[in-house]
């Protein structure tokens, strides 16, 4: 018997609406666009007994008013101008310079910079204040910078809160760097539970990346998942539902702050809380509808989210599984899984993993270049590892003794994964899809999307 599929959404067309016309930008004057969304509001209004031509009139409504939310040039610091900065991310030492990334108050901009290496450049830190002269764009050279400045005090509360979150997360970083163990194994340990990458070799960012296993590496909806799952384990229970609720939540969100919070992490945490309101309420959820409820709430506050590259994988992964993973479920009985619980976990989380890459895949190709050939094998053997890494790392903090046993768990995951990278096919290399083709084959993979929706409703 096929599930029945979750296409219903009443929020999928306003947020991938919303999403196309902060694409599109400003084609046309602010006011010319003002009046289109005005006239697009009233024809909504008059055509409640038509819902195809009022849904219509709503989309259009949510392009225009995307395009009016299109993120304009952001000013900046004009080159060789001095500024004051702070240091917004730990630095992270390169072959020849230390790469950092600084905030700049004057116009709000955050800069991926380089510093030349010497003595001087490898005690900066979290939150320091600067004076900077920066150049090309992001170099910036011996003579350029200096320690002073208040840019710390300029900056807005929530840039501070962040960076006092970093600062945290530094010292938890500190602690898991005194465990003895592989170099590599603690860097990965570090990105995987805190999303710091600063210690993490081109060599092995490779081997993650050919072998399909780079999600493990930055923070998304599979860590929070795992730590949602753990936090509700550890809390009070059914008997004080609402309580878990809310102390989880709020866990959850001191966790994405503590991490940073990238796109794909403030996507997650988002999804959660709205599960979690959804839970409190008594309320039937719809996880393709909390999706574009997300999507809707995160653009709105920051459009320019749309064109960063982590929450066009973190959406577009998650879409895909939510629309193609109930049919595969549908390919194989249910009661018959029931029984061969075995194979059903790894049937699971097969079809969850190939949905993702499906979703995925030609932005992997567009951004990246490449495409794993053995995810599949990867994620039945990744996925379990970074449970298991993930519950010690907490456990880790109460018990520093079984540090050695969790840097074991990685230096394993690592090698397994040098091994894959070395097999033969281990990915595809040399994709350079424009952007037309990019589209093409979103629309080849909504086509197919289409003819399983209409296969399902045949049956």
């Amino acid at each position: 018997m096929m599930h029945q599929h979750p296409f219903h959404a009443p929020l999928l067309l306003p947020a991938a609406s919303l999403a196309a016309g902060i694409a599109v930008g400003m084609p046309l004057s602010a006011v010319g666009v003002l009046c289109l969304l005005a006239g697009a509001i009233v024809a909504a209004l008059f055509l409640g007994r038509w819902p195809l031509w009022q849904s219509a009139a709503l989309g259009a409504g949510f392009l225009l008013l995307g395009m009016l939310l299109s993120p304009a040039d952001e000013p900046r610091v004009a080159d060789g101008t001095w500024t004051e900065a702070v240091v917004a991310s730990a630095p992270a030492q390169r072959p020849k310079t230390i790469m950092a990334e600084l905030l700049l108050p004057a116009t709000g901009e955050r800069r991926r910079c380089y510093l030349w290496s010497d003595e001087r450049s490898q005690q900066l830190h979290v939150g320091q204040n600067l004076m900077v002269r920066i150049h090309d764009g992001q170099f910036i050279g011996r003579s350029d910078w200096r320690p002073g400045g208040d840019a710390f005090n300029h900056a807005t509360s929530l840039q501070r809160l962040r960076i006092r979150a970093l600062q945290w997360r530094g010292r938890l970083l500190e602690r898991y760097r005194s465990m003895e163990g592989d170099d590599e194994a603690q860097a990965v340990l570090a990105a995987m539970v805190l999303g710091d990458k600063s210690a993490l070799t081109r060599d092995l960012r490779q081997t993650y990346s050919s072998s399909g296993a780079s999600h493990v590496l930055a923070l998304s909806g599979l860590h929070l998942s795992i730590i949602y799952l753990l936090l509700s384990r550890l809390t009070l229970g059914r008997r004080r539902w609402w309580l878990t609720q809310v102390l989880v939540v709020l866990a959850i969100w001191a966790y994405a702050l503590l991490t940073g919070l990238s796109v794909s992490v403030v996507r997650a945490a988002t999804m959660l809380t709205v599960y979690a309101l959804f839970s409190l309420g008594g309320r039937r959820r719809s996880s393709l509808g909390v999706l574009s409820f997300t999507a809707l709430v995160m653009l709105l506050v920051s459009p320019a989210s749309l064109f960063d590259v982590g929450f066009q994988l973190s959406f577009m992964a998650m879409l895909a599984i939510l629309l193609f993973d109930p049919f595969f479920k549908g390919l194989i009985s249910t009661r018959w899984l029931m029984e061969h619980w075995p194979v059903k976990w790894v049937y699971d989380l097969a079809a969850v993993s190939f949905s993702a890459q499906l979703g995925t895949a030609p932005l992997v190709a567009y951004y990246f270049g490449q495409l794993p050939v053995w995810f599949l094998l990867t994620n039945l053997v990744v996925i379990p590892l970074a449970t298991v890494i993930l519950h010690g790392a907490v456990l880790v903090l109460v018990v520093p003794a079984l540090g050695g046993a969790l840097l074991w768990v990685v230096e394993v995951l690592n090698a397994f994964l040098e091994w894959e990278s070395r097999l033969p096919l281990a990915s595809i290399s040399g994709l350079h899809p424009s952007p037309l083709q990019v589209v093409m084959a979103y629309v080849c993979i909504g086509v197919l999307l289409f003819i399983l929706s209409l296969k399902s409703a045949a049956k």
